[in-house]
Parts: structure tokens; sequence; C-alpha cells
């Protein structure tokens, strides 16, 4: 599977999370990317990424035009092991959980 053109260059870590915002009223786009190359750390990203419902994420949100979108992309060894795009509305429960922590380690780093 080709990797996505905006999820940064992620061939260099183990694990490598990226999460792109865009939309919203003014249609503006943030990124944000955690990566580890230590194996606890990875196993931590990856149980938490693991358990969420890739293949049942809702990808459209009709009611609300003006909200924003979540790509999620994680990356093992620089291939692509899961990745959706979520209404806002739809981040809820672990994909909020993972988001939160995606841009926690994004700020903490830079």
């Amino acid at each position: 599977m080709e990797q996505p053109a905006d999820a940064g260059d992620q061939t260099e870590h183990a694990v490598a999370v990226t999460v792109v915002r865009s939309g919203g009223f003014a249609g503006l786009k943030r990124t944000w990317e955690a990566t580890t190359d230590d194996p606890s750390a990875a196993e931590g990203w990856l149980g938490l990424a693991d358990a969420l419902p890739w293949g049942q994420a809702p990808t459209r949100d009709t009611q609300s035009a003006d909200r924003f979108v979540y790509r999620i992309v994680i990356v093992v060894r620089a291939e692509i092991r899961h990745e959706a795009t979520l209404p806002e509305s739809a981040l809820t429960g672990g994909w909020r959980d993972l988001v939160d922590r995606v841009q926690k380690q994004a700020a903490s780093a830079g």
C-alpha cells in the first residue's frame, strides 16, 4: 500500500502515528505526529491502535458541513498498518484517546 504524502517521513521509525485535521469553517489543515523506536512504547501505541474498529469507522457526517475531519494513519516499519478518515462527530472513545495522545506527544516534542 502506498504511503500517504501528508503522513510525514516515517521510514526511520518503528511506529509512526499521524493525525491530519482538515476542514472546519476556514478549511485549515493541521498535522500532528508521534513516532517511536522504543519497543515498549511501540507496543503501547499499537495496542491502542489495534483495539479501534478501523473497518467500521464512519466516513461522513452529513449533519455538520463545517466541522473538522481527521485522517489517522498508523505506519509500522514504513508500511501502513491502519488508516481511517473520521468526521469530528465520530472522534469519541478510543479514537479521541488516540488523537489526544498523538497531539500531546507532538506538543512535547516540538
